[in-house]
């Protein structure tokens, strides 16, 4: 406590601080007023010309003040997180009290200026001033739109304790119907973050007819949680667990979690993970559940629920260069409708490698034995391309060799370092062993059907050799891989060239449906990264992937392109593809202009052929202000009653302002949607 003049009176213990009068927490400024007279006995104090500040860095201005044991009243103040001098952004009050001990400012009749424009007016504003959580209500969100009207969300944060907190927020669209969002998060010991969310919103009987919805009442639910060293505690050992679960009955569901929210993605993967690694051995056990929105039902989805894996990492067999892994794998796949499988899956490949010609080439040969077992459940009726009833079991086991022959090269030069990696890689079946069902002929026969062309229905209809068990394990193949690097000054890359190219050497079905991968990458200067990847199909005589990316960052300037183009693939080991393609391309650019800061995206999907998303931002950050516009269009797939998925396409505007460090707040309209 620092002043010009003290004086106290001793009769009536009050005490008169006058001129330059300032308090300080630590080396932090907490306090200046001109005038201060204070009782010693109930603590009470009178200020005149009051500054205040908190520890987040708003401050307040005011005439005249009083305060008792760390809260303060005043009238007619002025609030900002600004520079004192020339506030960038300020608050008018008519009064207000801050309490200093839980850290929090209570104001009536705030008027929101930006420079000397005002901007909004609220009748009461509740904020808190520390870094420490409260409860109260939080920025509330705004939105206008053509066809669901008005859009206002509260949210209403409640935060008890300090290892967990409680969200509400209710939400209501003039035009569409309400609903609010549940979310609880609490914290471990660990400070590990979990969080459970529920929502729910009821559309207007109007807004269904309008749009053909399939779902009046759209409603869900998401848990998320990783944490790990739950029941270990060494460095020997390590355990983890992962859990993403989420339930909805609409996609709209993932777009309710605010007034602007995009979610374009129809497959979503449920997944709950437990694993133990250590130094030689890990288990792990996963639960995936598929929802696939696009879909009337998913009852014939397949789930795993669970899969359990115990994995025993490289290590010596009788002597150093023998070396053997071992995995052990079992899962049950199920759905509600159709047939599902148990199955057990073992693998043992055991190898020695030899450097030869001091260390130029190295041989490396090993056996590796895999056997598998499946036990089909509800499989009445399933038959096979020969339409032949299949067995509830099916065994397979192969003993295969692999020969590898791999050359390392590297040589340095001035002012590049460069380095070659060959490989070849031969492989095939010694001994196999298979049930009816995974046979050669079976196999054979479900090919044949491929390049009928039948329909994809149709084809559903019979049993897929290739579903459940690789059968490329028993081909006789060779992989070859060349890779080369060129590294300059710092260990900085400089360009790249990798290539890799799969035979069959008794299969020629499977030889003509293999892609000759090539992938590129080249950044000649500082800031500029040019990569590219083709696959290119010896069947379709055309290239059947394909990607291109290049950015540049430097002198401001931050860039990207990305074109990707993919044959759509019939998901089978055979590596058919059929006529269809999907593929996007994607631009974006950002530049700060000193005066403002511009950023723009554009994506447009190729296999389709029409523009997905844009949009354009220029913003300004000053210290502690900030300010956005952001003008935008993108294609909401929505579920319809006809269970199709039909693309609205969404329009809006949005400016937001950033008062720091006070809050963030502002305002959208869909101007077409």
């Amino acid at each position: 406590m620092v002043a010009n003049k003290i004086i106290y009176n001793k009769q009536s213990k009050e005490a008169h601080l006058q001129g330059g009068v300032k308090i300080y927490q630590g080396d932090v400024l907490y306090l200046d007023v001109e005038e201060a007279s204070v009782n010693m006995q109930d603590k009470q104090a009178k200020l005149s010309h009051l500054y205040l500040q908190s520890t987040m860095g708003i401050w307040l201005m005011s005439k005249q003040g009083s305060g008792r044991e760390g809260v303060y009243s005043f009238k007619r103040g002025v609030i900002s997180g600004c520079d004192i001098t020339y506030p960038l952004w300020h608050l008018n009050v008519s009064s207000g009290t801050y309490n200093s001990q839980k850290e929090y400012m209570s104001v009536w009749n705030p008027r929101f200026y930006v420079g000397a424009v005002p901007v909004f007016y609220l009748p009461y504003f509740v904020a808190p001033t520390g870094n420490v959580r409260k409860s109260g209500l939080l920025a509330p969100e705004t939105s206008f739109s053509n066809k669901q009207g008005f859009m206002y969300m509260q949210p209403l944060f409640i935060a008890p304790f300090n290892r967990w907190d409680i969200t509400l927020s209710p939400q209501i669209r003039t035009n569409r119907g309400y609903g609010g969002q549940f979310e609880f998060a609490f914290a471990d010991r660990d400070n590990k973050t979990a969080l459970l969310q529920m929502r729910y919103f009821q559309n207007t009987d109007d807004y269904m007819r309008e749009n053909n919805l399939k779902n009046q009442y759209i409603y869900g639910g998401t848990f998320s949680y990783i944490t790990d060293h739950i029941f270990t505690r060494g460095d020997d050992a390590k355990d983890g667990f992962y859990a993403d679960i989420t339930y909805m009955n609409d996609i709209e569901y993932m777009r309710l979690k605010s007034l602007n929210a995009a979610f374009n993605t129809r497959l979503y993967e449920s997944r709950i993970n437990y694993f133990v690694n250590g130094n030689k051995n890990y288990f792990g056990t996963y639960f995936k559940y598929y929802l696939d929105l696009s879909k009337f039902s998913n009852q014939d989805t397949f789930q795993v629920l669970p899969h359990m894996q115990y994995h025993h990492y490289t290590d010596s067999l009788f002597f150093e260069n023998l070396l053997y892994t071992f995995d052990l794998q079992s899962k049950y796949v199920t759905r509600y409708n159709g047939y599902g499988y148990f199955q057990n899956t073992i693998s043992l490949p055991i190898g020695v490698a030899v450097p030869l010609f001091n260390n130029y080439i190295s041989l490396g040969a090993s056996f590796d034995m895999y056997a598998t077992s499946v036990l089909l459940q509800n499989a009445q009726g399933l038959v096979d391309a020969r339409n032949e009833t299949l067995k509830n079991r099916i065994n397979y086991s192969v003993g295969s060799y692999n020969i590898s022959l791999n050359s390392d090269l590297a040589r340095p030069y001035k002012h590049l370092f460069h380095s070659v990696h060959l490989e070849a890689i031969f492989s095939g079946a010694l001994y196999k062993y298979t049930s009816r069902a995974v046979s050669d002929e079976r196999y054979e026969a479900y090919n044949a059907l491929l390049e009928q062309g039948i329909d994809s229905s149709l084809l559903a209809l019979y049993w897929n050799p290739s579903d459940i068990v690789d059968v490329i394990k028993n081909k006789h193949k060779v992989d070859l891989r060349l890779s080369q690097y060129f590294y300059g000054k710092n260990g900085k890359e400089l360009f790249y060239w990798r290539m890799y190219q799969r035979l069959f050497m008794q299969d020629s079905f499977l030889t003509k449906n293999q892609v000759l991968q090539n992938e590129l990458g080249f950044s000649p200067i500082d800031g500029l990264n040019l990569s590219a990847s083709t696959f290119f199909s010896y069947s379709l005589e055309r290239v059947s992937e394909a990607s291109v990316n290049a950015s540049f960052n430097k002198w401001g300037l931050d860039s990207n392109l990305t074109y990707y183009f993919k044959l759509d693939p019939m998901y089978l080991s055979s590596g058919l593809y059929s006529t269809g393609n999907t593929g996007f391309a994607r631009g974006r650019v950002g530049y700060n202009f000193g005066l403002f800061r511009f950023d723009a995206n554009v994506g447009y999907d190729v296999g389709v052929g029409y523009l997905k998303d844009w949009y354009v931002t220029i913003s300004k950050d000053i210290r502690c202000f900030g300010v956005g516009f952001k003008l935008a269009q993108d294609m909401r797939p929505t579920l319809t009653a006809n269970n199709d998925i039909t693309p609205i396409t969404n329009q809006y505007v949005k400016v937001e302002f950033r008062f720091v460090p006070l809050a963030n707040t502002g305002l959208s309209y869909r101007f077409k949607e």
